[in-house]
């Protein structure tokens, strides 16, 4: 009988591995010794013959964090960065050996389709197209997640043919903090936390940018580079002022409802997220990356039993966290898991009624 399990990973944060400066401290958010291990754990995929399909939930590479002052990252950097290596070595072998999927997050939404052809030929594009990544089997709908949070999402009204997001600068802006101080800028959910109680929601990206930007010891003036041939950069200031009406936008477009709520995703409340897609019927297991938290959660008071799973993260402390679903006698389980050193351990189980696929 065919396996019908899935492995599904996310936020990896692949990084161009640039040498440190003097003075200057690395910024990059997966180092070397997460890299080694991801991919051990991507060679442990390829030998397992109970692993039918695996997918890829966005931020695989990092083309967001980069200091202000230096020019953006590309795909092809990230690629042939000699810490990536041994990732890129075994990802294109795993995809020969099985089914691998890749959907753009938002720290590699600008990957295109042409882009992961170049270097991954075995790799199948995700997105219906860029902007547009959600996997579906069955009564299964995984995504980045990124999508549903204001700051983080594609941003059609402010970000011109780019999409880029408010997130894409407090990003650049936290890159400059730990690349000068060896430091990160002060979580930014805490930031919104604190000023979603003080000043409401309307302020809040301009708001939130600006106290990163403090934090950073950075002000309004500063330039932020976009890219150099030709050079082209964008001022704090004109950050902020793109951006100021992002709340209202989203009101206006989506809905006052949809609009807090993309406030919460930003807090990391994206079961919430789980509970809306389920309603819209035909889904019952929703899984996400983004929040870089390993969590699995069911739910019955707002919807007919569902089940949410977060993949976690492979850069940090917490890394080497993924999912795994298993169809058996008409059940769909779900399963978050955690791997070090070659060793995988279950974390939380649940089980829901499996779809068709």
């Amino acid at each position: 009988m065919a396996s019908t399990k899935r492995v599904f990973v996310s936020d990896i944060h692949m990084s161009a591995g640039r040498s440190v400066s003097a003075g200057r401290y690395a910024y990059d958010w997966l180092d070397a010794t997460k890299a080694r291990a991801f991919a051990a754990f991507l060679k442990g995929l390829r030998n397992r013959d109970d692993v039918r399909e695996v997918v890829v939930l966005g931020d695989l590479f990092d083309l967001w964090v980069c200091p202000v002052d230096d020019v953006p990252v590309t795909i092809r950097e990230i690629v042939r960065a000699k810490k990536n290596a041994a990732v890129v070595r075994e990802l294109n072998a795993l995809a020969e050996a099985k089914p691998v999927v890749y959907l753009p997050g938002n720290h590699d939404m600008q990957v295109s389709k042409a882009d992961l052809a170049a270097y991954f030929p075995r790799v199948t594009f995700g997105g219906a197209g860029m902007f547009d990544s959600v996997f579906r089997s069955g009564r299964l709908r995984a995504e980045h997640g990124s999508a549903h949070a204001m700051f983080n999402a594609p941003d059609p009204y402010n970000g011109g043919g780019t999409r880029l997001p408010l997130g894409y600068y407090i990003s650049r802006v936290a890159a400059t903090k730990a690349n000068r101080t060896g430091q990160e800028v002060r979580f930014t959910t805490k930031y919104l936390d604190d000023l979603l109680e003080t000043l409401g929601p309307q302020t809040l990206p301009a708001s939130v940018f600006e106290a990163v930007l403090e934090d950073a010891g950075l002000d309004k003036r500063t330039g932020i580079l976009m890219g150099s041939l030709p050079t082209v950069s964008i001022t704090a200031q004109q950050v902020m002022d793109r951006y100021a009406k992002l709340y209202e936008q989203w009101q206006t477009h989506r809905g006052p409802g949809l609009a807090f709520k993309a406030i919460l995703a930003e807090l990391g409340y994206l079961d919430d997220v789980a509970d809306r897609l389920c309603k819209k019927g035909g889904t019952n297991v929703v899984i996400f990356g983004h929040s870089h938290e390993a969590e699995i959660d069911k739910d019955s008071w707002f919807v007919d039993d569902r089940v949410y799973a977060n993949c976690g993260t492979w850069c940090g402390a917490t890394g080497g966290t993924f999912v795994e679903t298993e169809k058996v006698d008409g059940l769909q389980f779900v399963r978050v898991r955690k791997w070090v050193d070659g060793t995988v351990t279950t974390m939380h189980e649940e089980h829901v009624a499996a779809g068709a696929a």
